[in-house]
């Protein structure tokens, strides 16, 4: 089946400040995790913006991240919480704690090699999605232009329950 050795495959590799090099591969769980963070593929695909009037280095910091799960590779740690209809959002930033020694991705990664990064995230995700048969997500575009980035997810409190509310009997 070559679907699953496509999206196994490296589409790209990054060097990392210590010396190491990670390959960037898109599994279902990587995919599943971007989208939870920023709410669609097509938000993923646009997060960054490498027009220099919006947020670039934290995008790119989440999606390298998730490239880089999976074993011998980065483990992601994040906040979860769910709204009042039930569904269930990652809260702010998630990092990625190498599985050898915790070492942050974040730490990992050299501001002048962004553009190495954009590159190698595109192929990446391109050939994951290719190899997963894009169910009608839009296709990665070669420059990455976003005008603005939000600043994350919106979340949903419930209205406030007045002071004179008293809870019903557990059954004793």
């Amino acid at each position: 089946m070559t679907q699953g050795l496509d999206l196994l495959a490296s589409g790209a590799s990054i060097s990392l400040t210590d010396g190491t090099t990670v390959s960037l591969r898109y599994s279902m769980r990587a995919i599943a995790l971007l989208e939870a963070r920023y709410g669609s593929v097509t938000a993923v695909q646009t997060a960054i913006d490498t027009t220099g009037k919006g947020a670039a280095y934290g995008p790119i910091v989440q999606l390298i991240g998730a490239g880089c799960l999976g074993p011998g590779g980065f483990e992601p740690h994040f906040r979860e919480h769910q709204d009042a209809k039930g569904e269930r959002k990652i809260s702010g930033d998630i990092v990625f704690r190498r599985r050898t020694d915790g070492t942050d991705l974040a730490d990992l990664l050299h501001p002048g090699c962004l553009g190495e990064y954009v590159d190698a995230w595109q192929t990446a995700f391109s050939k994951a999605l290719e190899a997963l048969g894009n169910d009608g997500a839009p296709e990665p575009t070669g420059a990455v232009t976003v005008e603005t980035v939000s600043p994350g997810l919106p979340s949903t409190t419930s209205p406030s329950v007045p002071s004179t509310f008293l809870p019903a009997s557990s059954g004793t």
